[in-house]
Order: structure tokens, then sequence, then C-alpha cells
């Protein structure tokens, strides 16, 4: 009888102990966002390096499968794609974080330098998937539809 009193105070208060964990996850916050480099690869492609700040009170977590499609006034403009990444526990940081961009079936250079000298944020949005793991396991997906790209430039 002990040892079941025992057992269920322990799950008890591992319970409580990830609920207050949960709680941290939901004060992660983006401090910045900048642009770092654009570097075609080819004519249809580019390797990006963004630097986004982020500010994380809770344990350190991985973002994997990241995938974002850009749109400029609702047509698909291009795919942003990167390999995981790893966010340190307990702090504010900076990372430096390396993409592969390629242009949309249909998404000429031509087109693409015409967006370039013309360039206004607020006709781009952003799809956004990716996947979070707390020690490789346990994990929640993120997904973000028709975020502005004005969004993260003010950052």
């Amino acid at each position: 009888m002990k040892k079941l009193i025992r057992i269920s105070l322990l799950l008890l208060l591992a319970a409580f102990m990830l609920t207050g964990c949960v709680s941290k996850y939901k004060k992660i916050k983006l401090s910045s966002f900048e642009l770092e480099s654009v570097v075609p690869s080819s004519l249809r492609s580019a390797n990006v390096v963004v630097a986004v700040g982020i500010d994380n009170p809770a344990p350190s977590f991985e973002v994997r499968d990241i995938e974002a499609t850009v749109k400029q006034n609702g047509n698909v403009m291009g795919l942003v794609t990167c390999e995981p990444v790893n966010v340190d526990g307990k702090c504010n940081r900076v990372y430096r974080i390396p993409m592969q961009a390629q242009l949309a079936e249909g998404v000429g250079l031509m087109q693409l330098l015409a967006t370039y000298k013309g360039f206004n944020p607020e006709e781009f949005t952003i799809d956004l998937h990716a996947r979070a793991n707390v020690a490789g396991k346990i994990g929640k997906d993120i997904d973000y539809k028709d975020v502005p790209l004005t969004k993260f430039m003010k950052k």
C-alpha cells in the first residue's frame, strides 16, 4: 500500500513539473530577424543565411522538418528549407541559420528581378511548417498560414 502511495505521489509531482515546463515553452519569443546573405547557387535556387534571435526561458529543444512557402499576393514564389536547429535552453541568443531557397514552378528569373526592384513587403506572406522536439522524442508540429512578411521585418 505504501508503495502505491509513493508511486502516485511521484506521478503527481512529475505531472506538476511537466505542466510548469509547458508554460515556459509558451513564453518563447522571436527577439530579432535579419536576412544576412543571399548567394545564388543556380538560376532557380539560392543559399540564404538568416540571423534569428530567440528568447527561450524553457529547456533546450530541436526544430526540424522546417519548410516555408513564400507567396506574393497569394501566388507561390518559392520554397525555403533548412537543416534542423538546436535551440539552447534558458537563454536569449541569435542563431545563424543557413537555408536553401528554390523558385516555384512558373516563376522565372526576370519575374524575381522585377519583384526585387519594386519590393513591397506588404505583398508577401509565408506558410511555415516545422516540428519542435524535446529530448528527441516528445514533439509538436508548428504550422502557420499566411503570416505577413512584415511581421518578421519589424523585429
